[in-house]
């Protein structure tokens, strides 16, 4: 399974209902070639629907800028299916301050674009072309977006931290997933939170972590969340 990605997709926002406080958007574009190369089929949805959307265990999340803490919660969508080429996405809005915003937010037009977050888990590459066409993933959430996410930024809200900051955030929340007693809504959030992490850090070591070699205490660190992690969540 690939590290946690996000995806810019679509500025198509197909209706909103104040009154039942509802927004049905669209998370995702398939079968076209995106700004990272890379094309998503619309079958790579159909096991991580089955498995985790509003009809199955129900862990998908619709969050704001993929930051998944209570504060930037929305909801979660009632319905979640392919239609075409779109990804679309019915969410009732929760009922907080921050909800009120978003409502506000869609109803001024000034929420137009939707993104997620993902692995994936089976992937081809072009080589004549370098297309990369997904054809399996493991969907967490579907962020609505002020301005469409930076594809070469996806944890862009770690930046400020350093490396040992992060391992040791990685290693807490690890051991939280491995022993903690929450609802499976936080270990949904938690899951999402983890996988971001492990991005960061991947990001900052070298292409593998199987092929770092540790230069100090905090790199060997880093290794063995990595390594925990990926035992983790081993498909």
């Amino acid at each position: 399974m690939k590290q946690f990605q996000v995806k810019d997709s679509s500025s198509d926002v197909l209706d909103i209902s104040s009154n039942t406080r509802t927004v049905k958007a669209v998370w995702s574009r398939m079968n076209n070639v995106d700004l990272d190369n890379d094309i998503i089929v619309p079958e790579a949805f159909t096991k991580t629907l089955a498995e985790r959307g509003p009809s199955a265990k129900n862990m998908i999340w619709s969050l704001l800028d993929h930051k998944a803490d209570m504060s930037h919660v929305i909801g979660k969508p009632s319905e979640l299916y392919v239609d075409g080429d779109k990804l679309v996405a019915v969410t009732k809005i929760v009922k907080t301050a921050k909800g009120e915003d978003v409502i506000k937010l869609y109803e001024a037009g000034l929420i137009n674009q939707h993104s997620i977050g993902f692995s994936t888990i089976q992937e081809t590459e072009a080589k004549d072309t370098g297309v990369r066409t997904i054809k399996e993933l493991k969907l967490y959430e579907g962020s609505a977006v002020l301005w469409g996410a930076n594809p070469e930024t996806p944890t862009l809200g770690f930046k400020s931290e350093n490396k040992e900051t992060l391992s040791l955030r990685l290693d807490n929340l690890l051991k939280a997933f491995r022993n903690g007693n929450f609802t499976n809504e936080t270990f949904a959030l938690i899951e999402i939170q983890i996988k971001r992490l492990q991005a960061e850090l991947e990001s900052e070591s070298t292409p593998t972590a199987q092929a770092l070699e540790p230069k100090d205490q905090t790199d060997e660190q880093v290794i063995k969340a990595i390594t925990q992690f990926n035992n983790l969540f081993k498909k």
